[in-house]
């Protein structure tokens, strides 16, 4: 069983890859004698704790000015100190900034560079991953896979988390590929559900109203686990939103499993957005781990009898399957 403390982990990996490096490299502020430069040692050291300190305060993409400050800061660093040590964590935090904030091309040029001039570095494998992601982004899908068969093939590599989301990725159907890690649900877990009785809970929605699959019973069901941190979440809210209003009045219902870790914050987002079926705000993990959820997006569309059907649809795909379970339901009701 998967804690939701494993999620919260993943929030990076969704929202702001840079945030990656933090964990992974265990950042500390550096102490001039770790510099082998040999010149400036405290301008370098320090220069490289305080863009880890901006890259911290880096929560959402709305976050602009504190983007552009890393980038900024990032850029001045790798000019005037190529040779520090830790050099090629400032050149993927840079790198993952740009891919992030929609300038995939500059941040592929950032992290061919790192790659290239640093190809030992600890970075490289996270770098590789991220690079596929920017490919992706501007659909030259061919040198996105160029980059994940590099981290899978790689034996230093190929046992980890890193290679692991890249094998998922490759598995997904390239017309789903938006530059986002929306594919990341572990696929054996998700799949492991399908055709099984969904599994039932009794919890109290935003609005305090008892909340559960039996509640829906005999109509369509789509259990999404979500968060607003979660950028390939967000960039699905859109199909997730048209594809409710089409078939609301059809026998269809949305609950949705917030993992966000600050209530104001995703009730704001509902508001904003005009979202209004039903929310299980699960901080605690209660519903996430009885489905084993061990990365987000995760959804489960559920027919009319309780059975799970599928998982981790998006887009266009999400709306035909509703489509489907509707006319097998009440197509008296379909338009």
């Amino acid at each position: 069983m998967v804690s939701n403390s494993r999620i919260v982990m993943l929030q990076g990996w969704f929202s702001l890859s840079v945030i990656i490096v933090l964990s992974l490299f265990a950042v500390s502020c550096v102490p001039s004698s770790m510099n082998t430069e040999g010149t400036t040692p405290v301008r370098a050291g320090d220069g490289y704790s305080d863009i880890i300190s901006i890259s911290k305060q880096l929560k959402t993409t709305a976050d602009t000015a504190i983007a552009e400050m890393i980038i900024d800061k990032s850029k001045s660093f790798i000019k005037a100190h190529p040779k520090y040590d830790k050099v090629d964590q400032i050149y993927y935090i840079l790198g993952s900034v740009l891919v992030e904030f929609d300038r995939p091309d500059e941040g592929i040029k950032v992290l061919e560079e790192l790659i290239r001039y640093y190809p030992l570095a600890p970075s490289v494998e996270p770098s590789l991953l991220i690079l596929g992601i920017a490919y992706d982004k501007l659909s030259m899908h061919d040198k996105a896979d160029e980059a994940y068969y590099k981290l899978i093939n790689n034996s230093k590599y190929n046992n980890g988390q890193f290679a692991k989301t890249a094998k998922t990725l490759l598995e997904t159907d390239i017309s789903d590929r938006k530059g986002s890690l929306e594919g990341l649900s572990d696929a054996s877990t998700s799949t492991n559900y399908i055709g099984k009785k969904a599994i039932d809970f009794q919890v109290q929605d935003l609005n305090g109203e008892a909340l559960s699959l039996k509640k829906y019973h005999g109509q369509i069901v789509l259990l999404d686990f979500w968060a607003t941190w979660c950028a390939p979440c967000r960039a699905e809210m859109p199909f997730v939103k048209s594809t409710y209003q089409k078939y609301k009045n059809q026998n269809f219902e949305i609950i949705g499993i917030s993992l966000d870790h600050d209530l104001n914050e995703l009730t704001t987002y509902l508001e904003t957005k005009g979202i209004t079926w039903p929310q299980y705000y699960d901080n605690a993990g209660q519903i996430s781990n009885l489905y084993q959820v061990q990365a987000i997006p995760t959804t489960y569309l559920i027919d009319s009898k309780g059975i799970i059907r599928y998982a981790n649809l998006r887009g266009n795909a999400l709306e035909n399957a509703v489509r489907q379970l509707v006319l097998e339901t009440n197509s008296p009701y379909l338009e």
